[in-house]
């Protein structure tokens, strides 16, 4: 709990103390937590749709749809199926909960009550995932543009809340600098820039527009190319279409607010990963989860705008429910079986190498070694004298028991991309096939690479025991507990060497 997201882990270690690594009760408390959002987010709907004028019934039916798609649409597999995806869907319980704090406040001006509240709810949102920063720019937006947009009545009715929330959206703001200067996923390091960044989420946002209205295409990685300048894959043509919509945006504030303003949220909603900073992953289902908050609303301007008879409206509204749910099960059914989720994945795969190294990983750890060669031999071709790729034919090779080859492989991968891991590998094959002097050797280089790796450590401390060199072993193992105290390896490796040497 000492890294930034310290809420999100705690519940990772409440799971755990009731359940150990069994899946169900993870992916239980998943459900629970999309459950509440949705619930939540009737309520926001609920509460908007009023401060555009509707009343009576139509208000609380549209409110339930849109509610209904936010639980079932198939975009948000992978924030609610996906134990890791919980990042996005608590975060956005925090978020959204204080947005309903906001929204349904006693008075017109926040009380000093109700702002602590908000706050307390918006840093839990952050101690969760820092994208949930986002949210203040949704609280501003909303006393912008209600009840007249763009007027600044509401900022002044609601100054107490901005008094609090200044020192902590600074202090937010410096927290996720020194996360992206640390990051190696995320930053201004990353090789592409940040205009390059910016032309490629100007193309993402429309796919995601497509994935909401219609969830064709969707991949656990997708292979998404980098624009790195405004004609590369048509991005002057989105980058104009963006332009456009900000223009209509601010000229149609009033003729269609719901609509407006729900475009302005998802943009704010999507700004933390989706703008000019660079994130290693241009496009990734689960940062919609939130946002799509914003294209209900959108939706619901259109159905108050379509004019037609209540059967066709409810016949519309009954095959886009029915269809998302069935999408959504049978996605989620896909997610039950990695190997397909990956060789899916895979096969759509180009430019982007990942989805064959992970489809190889599942097949290694499922013992469906042979299979994973096909998808060797295309990766290979696709991606000649890639790393990633050389290593990932090693554990394949390994696990069926062609070690030669196997080293054959891992040492291509050393002479790509020298580095601790690959001689980790080698060093412990070189064990496998009776080579101590040669995996010695090795895992000492692998130290010698990174001499802050657990594993390279805990891998040389293991090659000593078998050496009978007990001595060293624990101080290799002592060496992984000095660097993190809680590695399990290590501290069983501690155990182990002791009672040997009492034994002898």
């Amino acid at each position: 709990m000492a890294g930034v997201r310290p809420i999100l882990i705690f519940t990772y270690w409440l799971n755990y103390k009731i359940s150990g690594n069994l899946p169900t009760g993870y992916h239980v408390l998943n459900l629970v937590i999309h459950t509440i959002n949705t619930v939540v987010i009737f309520l926001l709907l609920f509460r908007l749709l009023e401060l555009a004028g509707w009343t009576g019934v139509r208000r609380t039916v549209v409110s339930g749809i849109g509610a209904t798609v936010f639980l079932v649409h198939p975009l948000q597999t992978e924030s609610v199926s996906y134990i890791a995806g919980r990042s996005e869907s608590l975060a956005a319980t925090f978020v959204i909960l204080a947005y309903l704090v906001f929204l349904y406040r006693r008075a017109p001006g926040i009380s000093w009550r109700e702002s602590a509240i908000v706050l307390l709810l918006l840093a839990a949102g952050l101690g969760t995932k820092e994208n949930a920063i986002a949210m203040v720019g949704v609280l501003i937006l909303t006393d912008i543009f209600w009840p007249v947009p763009f007027s600044t009545d509401g900022l002044r009715r609601n100054w107490r809340l901005y008094v609090l929330m200044a020192p902590g959206a600074i202090a937010g703001a410096f927290m996720i600098a020194r996360v992206l200067a640390r990051s190696s996923s995320a930053g201004f390091a990353l090789p592409v820039t940040w205009y390059q960044y910016g032309f490629t989420e100007a193309r993402a946002f429309f796919t995601y527009l497509q994935l909401a209205v219609l969830p064709i295409g969707q991949s656990i990685d997708h292979d998404y190319a980098v624009s790195h300048s405004i004609w590369e894959h048509g991005t002057i043509f989105h980058l104009l279409l963006l332009a456009l919509l900000a223009v209509l945006c601010i000229g149609w504030r009033r003729r269609y607010p719901l609509a407006c303003f729900g475009l302005l949220i998802t943009w704010i909603l999507l700004a933390p990963t989706s703008s000019i900073v660079p994130i290693n992953d241009p496009l990734v289902e689960r940062r919609m989860y939130l946002p799509l908050f914003g294209l209900i609303l959108i939706g619901c301007e259109l159905a108050a705008r379509v004019r037609v008879s209540a059967r066709t409206g409810w016949s519309i509204v009954s095959v886009m429910v029915v269809t998302y749910g069935v999408l959504c099960y049978q996605r989620n059914q896909l997610w039950s079986q990695p190997s397909q989720l990956w060789e899916r994945a895979a096969l759509q795969s180009t430019t982007n190498v990942r989805p064959y190294t992970n489809l190889v990983d599942e097949l290694v750890q499922e013992h469906r070694c042979g299979e994973a060669l096909p998808y060797l031999q295309r990766a290979d071709a696709t991606f000649p004298n890639d790393y990633a790729v050389q290593m990932s034919w090693g554990r394949a090779l390994e696990c069926l028991g062609k070690r030669g080859e196997a080293l054959e492989r891992l040492q291509r991968a050393a002479a790509i991309h020298p580095c601790s891991y690959v001689y980790q590998l080698i060093g412990l094959l070189y064990g496998e096939m009776g080579s101590y002097a040669d995996a010695g050797k090795a895992l000492q280089k692998a130290i010698e690479w990174d001499p802050a790796s657990v594993g390279a450590h805990n891998a040389f401390a293991l090659w000593n025991e078998t050496v009978a060199n007990l001595a060293a072993a624990e101080k290799e193992y002592r060496t992984s507990l000095d660097l993190d105290k809680y590695d399990r390896t290590a501290r069983m490796g501690v155990a182990r060497v002791r009672q040997a040497l009492a034994n002898r």
